[in-house]
């Protein structure tokens, strides 16, 4: 007898493989005996995995399907392992899955074709067969085959069935007369055979339904190369005129999957070369199926199962698609399948979407109407616009006038963005402090009557009125409401409204917000949407800058209801959202919780930071003091009495944490301190002003940007200062290694890097001269004589040449693509990242960019990194307490992060945890984790706990789950105490939770959680919102929470259950708190986010563990050179390198209102870090009230251009004083209070 295992995650296979074995045993009793397993019920129950690993051991052979990602088995790395020397069919939908193992499975290629036919026909007959072939193939069988025999699932579908092929053209023909919108679908060949087309006639219906016309076609996603079959080949015959064009408006994916890396493109450097959509120039809508029942997904919060997370979401992305929401789940019918059920709510989405974008594309561009929404976050009015990087008004400006030569119809020409700011705070903004309710009524430019409003909300689902209810009264509320009507805030200009994003709560009910974990939105902000959408008529919306609250409202994490507040406001209007390539995460989000298509921006010009005042000076003295060692001993006394003075009147020393008597107890130590901290500060990158959507950087900050992009390898590039170092005869390695080694002509190593920084200026501005011509690379390097090796520099100037220049020239793409993707067209995809971390290939901007593959998470690369930041976090640990190392970390973990980096957070974790990933072959995929012995550690396992973010949870819920199995893993080893701190704790918490009633079962469930977030559905860590609004006391109350927003647990057995004391007794050992940052891009003062997360787990730890931790930063904008800091350092590098540079402040002047906003908010930023982990100096408040507020040039310019910018910061600055934060001078206190009491005083009077 045949032992045969099938490990499977179709559910139309799973169904027929019993019978085949049932049918097989009456043909040829005895023969096989197969056993049949579903990944997602081995998932599910630890001892099925078990029962499945036995019957491994006993299997004569295998036959494993993967759909999605060879991750989704959890113990697939075991099975593998318990397979090995029998021969195995592994199938994958994963091109370099199947290319990885297929060398592996023992089987010829002929027997392998064999059995791959007849699993793809995949009847129960073919099933049969199937193993059958494998007896005869393997085990000396020699019984008769019947041919596979696949039931039809190619053509054109109708509702009535298939047609004829014989009647396919006469069809297409009949399609391209149509006069009406045609809507693509295409169907994927698996569900057609199978007869699993329920849900797409619903769609085919609803589609209808709108006015529109399907046209479905179905066939094999997969290419198929030299056969005239496949899909891609089925839509050129059949989606084309004869004149080339394409007959659909729109295109609907039915079901999952990229049908560009299916059709076997190749993947380089990281991106996919073009999506196989671009020559259709079509919007492509990704219709979502989920293997959750109907009671399930009205159930469950995550909204998509394991499985069709990546194949319905991730994968459809790197094609370019949008995507919507489940419109079918799966249920169990007679005789026993599983199939495809229609949710008819979610069809209709779908639909929707899909006509609306295809009536777009013919709806002419004088008769469209556009609503561009702003952000206004805190909702404010310094702060309308709010975006990073982005000169928001400026950018509408050109939006507008790009779309008016087009043919938008407006009633006035607005002259700038500043005129359209203006307009906006004339009339009603989110900021009423200065305005009554009878002024906002006669000054709103719309509103919405309560009847109105009412009939909106009674559209709504019981149960989400009654939530809304609860949070905001009857409808329709108080908030933005006057005399019965709600206000909606913003401009009309004839065709163009431009508003601003309604308020996500309201002051008045601060306090209870923050205690409240799933707080609606408020009527107004419904009734804004329902207003653009029905009221307005808006034919597309189009949301300005990085980023808003509409994607982050409570609902489901993915795969959207009729009941989630983010699908209730956007509907099915098409939906453009400009978008900062570098924030990756929170881009997806609004792909995904908002049906967007992104357009992203380029990052803001960099230039180096440079020294500057009394940085200049102690720079120059330093110098002075190693040239005086070579050449002038004499004069060492007093440099050396002069470099302390400085360093103590600037407080230079005090960033590093040592005194004048630290510094003088060993001076060259302590100028060595000072010498790489100045050049630490020199040679950080500072941002150069804000991007202007559209518009292509030029001259020096077109050079300066190009010279940023190269300062890393961009793949096979050399970096350019190291470039230049070897062409002028230095090893970068061996300066880096002795920064304060002295040479004989008087510069240490670090001046050497540091003129190599110069040099790259010089050349950058020969090639600028030259219209940067590749041609013109040789004839620059020969001018300057460099006696090293010059080959690596000459490639690196190509590169800037041919790829990096001209990458950057075409950020005008970004205005061509938008006004495409107002016209209904398509809008090719990129990856998203950091530019600047030798990414230059996800260049140009205006792309609907895309994220990683969540397996490949941590990637190889990412590991490396993780290691040394582990190593890095303990050795400033060590440092700072004296002890070898910490019993516990706590990490925060963004989205963003992991996507950007690949997963150097999470590489960090299992490096302290002391596990190791597990890859599949030599491919990124990790299919498991190990444990790394004790002797090649080196050290004990440092327990670590995971604050996650809500978007890291909805994004990466198989590195949730990755992490608990590490915890697991390294929990189970007999291990001491001493050497294995996560077993320590485990254990001691399942004793602690057992004493409390828990059982034993539950207790060790809990006591090996270490992954905590936010409640499922809601986002964010709550400090900012209580600082923003000053509803607190101190650390204490931001501690407290932090707690209830971060006190949810997640793992395979857990979503996000509140556990409070068990997160606090968690927090109870930590010693070492860290958020990493990966690029120059972006710093800890560019968000509230970075205090909310960081600070506030600070703040939480101090309170659980009755210590301040040791909080540390990493930054691995080179991720060949990791570098971490405490978090006081890296504030004190930001502040002297960015905030309170010359550079930053003449490049916001720029900008006008948004450069002012940009003071405004960096300070809020600031002021948020020191109240929530107390990490500000009192000189950093001094010089920001002197060079901002104290300063009449800089003053005056703000209140010409964002006058409530300096109400809000002199607000801030008196009340650091008043809360002890800041001990100002008394004369600088008088002249702020001053300053607050004029603007409140303009205020008042410019809203009389």
């Amino acid at each position: 007898m045949v032992k045969l295992l099938f490990v499977l995650m179709n559910e139309y296979r799973l169904w027929a493989l019993p019978q085949a074995l049932t049918a097989l045993e009456r043909r040829y009793p005895g023969l096989v005996e197969g056993w049949v397993y579903s990944v997602r019920e081995v998932n599910a129950d630890a001892a099925l995995e078990r029962a499945l690993l036995d019957d491994a051991a006993r299997a004569d052979m295998a036959f494993l399907a993967s759909h999605g990602s060879i991750q989704n088995l959890c113990c697939f790395s075991r099975l593998w392992k318990t397979l090995e020397g029998r021969p195995v069919y592994f199938t994958s939908t994963m091109g370099d899955e199947l290319a990885e193992l297929l060398p592996e499975l023992g089987l010829e290629p002929s027997l392998y074709a064999a059995l791959d036919a007849y699993y793809q026909a995949g009847s129960p007959e073919d099933l049969e067969e199937l193993m059958l072939c494998a007896v005869n193939g393997r085990f000396g069988g020699g019984y008769p085959l019947r041919p596979p025999n696949p039931p039809r699932g190619q053509g054109v579908y109708t509702l009535a069935g298939f047609l004829p092929p014989e009647s396919e053209e006469r069809y297409r023909a009949q399609m391209a007369a149509e006069t009406r919108p045609v809507i693509g679908v295409l169907i994927h060949d698996h569900y057609a055979k199978t007869g699993n087309l329920e849900h797409v006639d619903a769609l085919l219906r609803a589609i209808q339904a709108r006015g529109c016309v399907p046209y479905a076609l179905a066939d094999s996603f997969a290419a198929d190369h030299g056969a005239e079959r496949g899909m891609l080949y089925r839509m050129e015959r059949a989606y084309r005129r004869e004149d080339g064009t394409p007959i659909p408006a729109a295109l609907v994916v039915s079901y999952g999957f990229s049908l560009t890396t299916l059709s076997g493109r190749e993947a380089r450097a990281g991106q996919v070369p073009s999506s196989v959509f671009e020559d259709w120039g079509l919007p492509v809508i990704q219709g979502l199926t989920t293997y959750f029942s109907a009671d399930e997904y009205r159930r469950d919060i995550r909204g998509l199962d394991l499985v069709s997370l990546p194949v319905c979401v991730y994968q459809p992305e790197f094609d370019g698609q949008l995507i919507s929401v489940p419109y079918a789940v799966t249920e169990r019918v007679a005789d026993g399948r599983k199939v495809c059920r229609p949710l008819p709510d979610r069809v209709e989405r779908v639909a929707e979407l899909a006509c609306r974008w295809a009536g777009l594309a013919r709806k002419p561009m004088a008769e469209k109407k556009l609503a561009i929404i702003l952000h206004n976050m805190p909702p404010r009015n310094d702060t309308i616009g709010s975006a990073h990087g982005l000169d928001t008004p400026e950018t509408v400006f050109r939006v507008i006038r790009a779309l008016e030569a087009r043919g938008l119809q407006t009633e006035h020409p607005f002259t700038d963005g500043a005129e359209i700011i203006d307009r906006i705070r004339a009339a009603v903004t989110n900021d009423s402090r200065w305005l009554s309710p009878e002024a906002a009524l006669e000054r709103a430019a719309a509103t919405v009557p309560a009847a109105q409003y009412q009939a909106w909300f009674d559209r709504l689902n019981p149960e989400t009125r009654s939530q809304m209810e609860e949070s905001w009264g009857p409808a329709p509320g108080t908030v933005m409401v006057s005399g019965g009507q709600i206000i909606i805030p913003g401009i009309r200009n004839g065709n163009l409204f431009v508003g601003l994003q309604p308020l996500r709560s309201a002051p008045e009910q601060a306090e209870e917000l923050y205690h409240s974990t799933d707080s609606t939105p408020p009527h107004s902000y419904l009734a804004f949407y329902r207003w653009v959408d029905e009221v307005f008529g808006a034919d597309a919306v189009l949301h300005v800058g990085t980023h808003g609250t509409l994607e982050w409202l409570p609902g489901k994490e993915i795969g959207l209801s009729s009941g989630c507040f983010g699908d209730i406001c956007i509907g099915g209007i098409p939906h453009l959202y400009i978008y900062n390539i570098s924030i990756l995460g929170e881009g997806m989000q609004a792909k995904r919780r908002s049906y967007a298509c992104i357009l992203d921006h380029l990052i803001p010009s960099m230039d180096d930071s440079d020294t500057y005042g009394g940085l200049t000076d102690l720079d120059e003295a330093i110098d002075g003091y190693y040239h005086a060692r070579q050449a002038r001993p004499a004069q060492v006394p007093a440099l050396l009495e002069r470099i302390f003075t400085l360093a103590e009147e600037l407080k230079v020393a005090t960033d590093l944490k040592l005194s004048r008597a630290d510094l003088e107890a060993d001076p060259e130590t302590g100028v060595g301190c000072l010498h790489r901290w100045v050049s630490r500060i020199k040679t950080s990158l500072v941002r150069d002003g804000l991007h202007i959507y559209g518009q292509a950087p030029e001259g020096t900050q077109l050079d300066n940007l190009a010279r940023a992009l190269v300062r890393v390898p961009n793949g096979g590039v050399p970096a350019l200062e190291d470039s230049i170092l070897l062409a002028q005869g230095w090893e970068p390695g061996e300066l880096r290694a002795a920064p304060e080694r002295i040479f004989p002509d008087g510069r240490t190593a670090l001046r050497i890097r540091d003129g190599a920084v110069e040099t790259a200026r010089r050349l950058f501005s020969s090639l600028a001269g030259q219209g940067y011509r590749p041609d013109s690379v040789a004839g620059i390097l020969a001018s300057e004589d460099f006696p090293g090796d010059t080959a690596p520099l000459a490639g690196t100037l190509d590169f800037v040449c041919r790829q990096v220049v001209p990458r950057l020239c075409q950020t005008t793409d970004e205005m061509e693509l938008l006004l495409a993707g107002v016209e209904g067209r398509f809008i090719p995809p990129l990856p998203g990242g950091s530019p600047s971390r030798g990414n230059v290939h996800i260049l140009p901007t205006g792309r609907n960019f895309y994220a990683i593959d969540p397996a490949a998470v941590p990637s190889r690369a990412a590991w490396a990194v993780g290691q040394t930041l582990a190593e890095q976090a303990i050795a400033a640990y060590r440092t700072q307490k004296g002890e070898p190392w910490p019993e516990s970390v706590a990490i925060v973990v963004y989205s963003d992060e992991c996507m950007k980096t690949h997963g150097e957070d999470i590489a960090e974790v299992f490096a302290l945890m002391g596990v190791r990933p597990l890859y599949l072959g030599q491919t990124d995929k990790v299919v498991g984790v190990e444990p790394i012995p004790l002797e090649e550690l080196g050290r004990p396992r440092i327990d670590t706990v995971l604050r996650i973010s809500g978007l890291f949870r909805d994004t990466f819920p198989n590195v949730v789950e990755l992490v608990e199995r590490a915890v697991l893993a390294v929990a189970s080893l007999d291990e001491s105490p001493e050497q294995n701190f996560i077993k320590k704790h485990t254990d001691q918490e399942r004793e602690r939770l057992v004493a409390q009633g828990l059982s034993k079962n539950e207790a060790a469930k809990q006591a090996t959680l270490r992954v905590f977030g936010c409640p499922p559905g809601t986002y964010g860590a709550g400090v900012s919102k209580a600082i923003h609004s000053q509803n607190w006391e101190s650390w204490t109350d931001l501690s407290q929470i932090y707690t209830i927003r971060s006190a949810h647990g997640y793992s395979s057995r857990f979503h996000g259950q509140a556990m409070p004391e068990l997160f606090r007794s968690r927090l109870s050992s930590v010693g070492v708190t860290i958020k990493n940052e990966s690029s120059v891009e972006i710093d800890m003062l560019d968000s509230d986010d970075f205090y909310s997360y960081h600070g506030g787990l600070i703040a939480c730890v101090r309170d659980c563990s009755g210590q301040k931790p040791v909080s540390v930063a990493g930054l691995t904008a080179d991720p060949a050179r990791p570098e971490t800091s405490d978090v006081e350092t890296e504030l004190a590098r930001v502040m002297r390198s960015r905030i309170l540079n010359p550079k930053w402040l003449e490049g916001l002047k720029r900008h006008g209102y948004k450069g002012a906003q940009e003071l405004s908010t960096t300070f809020d930023t600031f002021f948020g870090w020191d109240a929530s982990a107390e990490v500000a100096s009192d000189w950093m408040y001094d010089a920001m009230a002197r060079q901002f507020l104290l300063d009449e040039e800089t003053r005056q310019w703000m209140e010409q251009v964002n006058d409530t910018a300096v109400l809000q910061m002199s607000e801030r600055f008196l009340e650091a004083h008043q809360r002890g934060m800041w001990q100002a001078g008394e004369e600088e206190l008088r002249a702020i209070q001053r300053i607050y009491m004029d603007m409140e005083g303009v205020m008042e009077d410019g809203y009389q």
